[in-house]
Formats: structure tokens, sequence, C-alpha cells
């Protein structure tokens, strides 16, 4: 789907779930309606006198049109007879507000930040007393300060990202700048496992797929869930790991899924069928995922993979030590170990780079679409706090010991695992962090590419 096409769809969406106009929020309603929908009760609380003006500022021009469109609508409802304004500022915006006999101005700005949406402004009186003579005077009502947040989504995520690719302020001399901004991508009842990503139905964008203790799920881009397996009815292992882990790799040619979780006996092989909404298990693992064609052992008891890897041309590979995470950007290979030291490979047979500082939470990915992986890492720490995603430049040295292209702080928890995926088909890849919470839950956390 095209940017063009992505956004429109967004839209109609939006407008869809405005114009049914229920009493309360929808269940499952968009960041978009949620803010909207708490806005328009700060603004009846104040209380406002219409015609309502609206202005905002901040953010892409695809979000302040959705936030407006959808709050005006809102207001509508109310009976604020409310008008979007096109100004070049917020102090403009007032002078304009009056002109058009506008009682009210609402003035907004948005932004998305550490995986929030937000608005902040400010609603004054525009009437002006016919006795203040040349100079306009304020009435001292209604007159209060807006500031309302919402968890980010995907829709808010794809809204922000519009304006081309971001433009950092100052880089530095010869480091690419990137941007990102967050938003929770899906929820799990029970930690997760491990993490994978990859065109699982044929279509062109990537699904993600997520394996916990008992069972594995896939979500589509907007990260609805498309299906879900329960492993139960697979064996239980001799020896289990205290804490969840495992393995999850998607295989091509044709995309089948990948998964073994340590608490049980072996792993399954399964298909997407998008059409009954289920995995459909095609065969059985006797070696753990540890890529499309690479295969590994567990370290029995231990969250952590033996040394010896398989690889894909069937001859071995060993790893100075045992390695709690693997990636593969072919030719490069990357093995985090337990004690936050990992081994790149730049390719098989060739001396390994020895890194420092990297979290389980790490990944190789091909972000800015130059052909040469990034190194994405988080913290090394047991309990982070907050826990960061850094992105690096694969460099001969130690990328680590240079400065970071970007690094963001993620919500609360306990980043383990990161993949990258093209979600939307459009050769930009977005980011997959899962989060373990303190409540016992997990989260999937969305970074993609945002315009400045």
């Amino acid at each position: 789907m095209s940017r063009a096409l992505l956004l429109t769809s967004l839209l109609a969406a939006l407008a869809a779930g405005a114009a049914s106009n229920p009493t309360s929020v929808p269940d499952k309603a968009s960041a978009v309606t949620r803010l909207t929908w708490a806005l328009a009760d700060d603004l009846r609380a104040l209380p406002v006198e219409a015609p309502v003006a609206l202005h905002l500022s901040g953010g892409s021009a695809e979000l302040r049109r959705a936030v407006g469109s959808l709050l005006a609508a809102r207001l509508a409802v109310m009976n604020l007879a409310p008008t979007v304004l096109d100004a070049p500022s917020p102090e403009a915006a007032e002078a304009l507000a009056r002109a058009q006999g506008a009682r009210t101005l609402a003035r907004l700005t948005l932004d998305v930040e550490t995986g929030m949406l937000r608005a902040r402004g400010d609603v004054l009186g525009t009437w002006v007393n016919f006795w203040s003579g040349r100079t306009p005077t304020r009435p001292a009502r209604p007159a209060g300060a807006l500031s309302e947040a919402v968890d980010a989504d995907p829709e808010v995520l794809a809204l922000a990202a519009v304006g081309g690719p971001p433009q950092p302020p100052t880089p530095q001399p010869g480091v690419r700048g990137m941007r990102f901004l967050g938003a929770t991508f899906a929820r799990l009842d029970t930690p997760v496992a491990a993490l994978a990503a990859g065109d699982l139905d044929g279509d062109g964008k990537d699904e993600v797929a997520a394996l916990t203790e008992h069972e594995v799920s896939v979500f589509a881009a907007d990260g609805r869930l498309l299906a879900r397996r329960a492993l139960d009815g697979i064996a239980p292992a001799s020896v289990t790991t205290r804490e969840p882990f495992g393995a999850l790799a998607v295989l091509t040619g044709p995309p089948r899924l990948a998964a073994w979780s340590t608490r049980h006996a072996h792993g399954e092989l399964l298909v997407l069928d998008v059409a009954r909404a289920v995995l459909r298990p095609v065969g059985t693992l006797d070696a753990a995922p540890v890529g499309p064609l690479e295969r590994g052992a567990f370290v029995p008891g231990q969250t952590a993979f033996q040394p010896e890897v398989r690889m894909a041309d069937g001859k071995p590979l060993t790893v100075v030590a045992p390695f709690t995470t693997a990636s593969l950007a072919p030719p490069r290979m990357l093995f985090v170990h337990p004690d936050g030291v990992a081994s790149l490979f730049s390719r098989p047979g060739t001396a390994f780079t020895r890194l420092s500082g990297l979290g389980a939470g790490s990944a190789l990915g091909d972000l800015d679409g130059d052909g040469v992986p990034e190194l994405l890492t988080t913290s090394p720490l047991l309990q982070p706090s907050p826990d960061v995603l850094r992105v690096h430049a694969l460099q001969d040295a130690d990328p680590t010991t240079h400065e970071p292209l970007w690094q963001g702080a993620l919500p609360a928890g306990r980043a383990l695992g990161v993949v990258t995926a093209d979600l939307f088909g459009d050769g930009r890849r977005e980011v997959i962090v899962a989060l373990w919470k303190p409540d016992g839950t997990s989260e999937l956390f969305l970074l993609r590419q945002g315009a400045p």
C-alpha cells in the first residue's frame, strides 16, 4: 500500500468513528479519537462560548489535520459551532479568530514523544468590548490551560511520519542522523520469550511474531492480532528455564514460522492462514531456529544458546561463548553473550569484533536503506530505569565507541527483544521492541522514523 493510500484509509477510518457520535469513547478507539474526546470534555468544562475557533501547531500537517477534523466533529456535537483556523502562528490565530466572529479560541500544540500523543495549549475569549477603543482586550472568561496525553498507536505514527525523511538539525560530520517516534504496538498477558518479523502471508509487508512460554501470536502492521497458536499440545521439556526463553524465526520459500519455547520438548513449523485467522502446524523442529536457515541448541536450564551454530550451508560456526541473542543480516552476524559482551562477524569464517555494553535487546537492521545494517541495542543493566535504545553505524572497530545515530528512552520495563520490520511495504524499516513490564505482562513497542 502506498503512503498516500495508507493516509487516506487512516483518515477515513478516523472520520467514520467520529461520525457515529457515541455518548462515550468507543472501545478500542484510536489514539486521535481518545485525545480529541478528552480535549472536548476539557473545553466544555471551562465552559466556552460558541462559535469556537481551533488552531493547531506542531507535529506533521497530516496529524494536525486528523486531530483538527475529529476535534471539530466532537465540538459540533456539543453545538459549539467549531472552525479550524489556518494561521501562521498561535499569536496570529487570535486576530483571525476575531475577524471570523469566533467568541472562543483554543490554541493547541501537538507532539509525539516517549510513546505518547500530547496536546498542550490554552483557551481564551476573543470578544472585544465596544468601549475598549483601538486596543482589543480579552474577556476574563473563558480562559484556561489545556494539557492532555494518550498512548500513541501505529495510526499516530503513520500520520506523524509524513513529511519526508527526518533531517537532524546539526548532524556530526560523517554521521547520518535519525529520529524515531514511538507508540504501543500490542500488549500480551505474559512475558515475551522471543520476537521475529517477516512476510508470512506473501503480501510484501512484514508481520510481527511474538513467542511466550506457551503460545505464538502474529500481528499485522496496525498491531491487530492476526492469529494465535497455543503450544500446550507439545510435550514438556525435561529441563526448563526459570524465565521464559525460546527461539523464533521467519522462514522463506514458502513462508513459515519456526517457534520453540524452552518449556517444550521440541518446536513447531507454522503457516499463517489469514483467511481463517489461524497458525497451522506443518512440521516439528529438532533444532532451535537461530535464523531462517541457521540452527542451534539451548543450554539446558539456562536462557542461552550453546555456542555451536550450524550455518545455512551446513558448516559449523563456534562462537566464543553461549549467547542469549542472535541477529543475522547476511553476511553479518551478531551474537550477544549473557555478560553484555557481543561477537560481531563481518562474514562467516572471519575473525569477529568484540563489542561491549550490549543488552539482550539487540539486532542488526538496515534502517536507512543503504544496504548496510545498523546496530540496535538496549541497556545491559538488569533493571535499567528507563531502558534506552541506541542505534549505531556499523564500523570496522567497535561501533559503540562512537556517538550513536540516535538514542531514546523506552517505556517502563526491561527491553529483552528487538527486531526490525518493513510493516508497510514502503522499504522503510520500523523497529519493534519487546518490553517485560513490572506487572508480569509485556508490551511490543513500535518505533518509526518520523518527520521533524
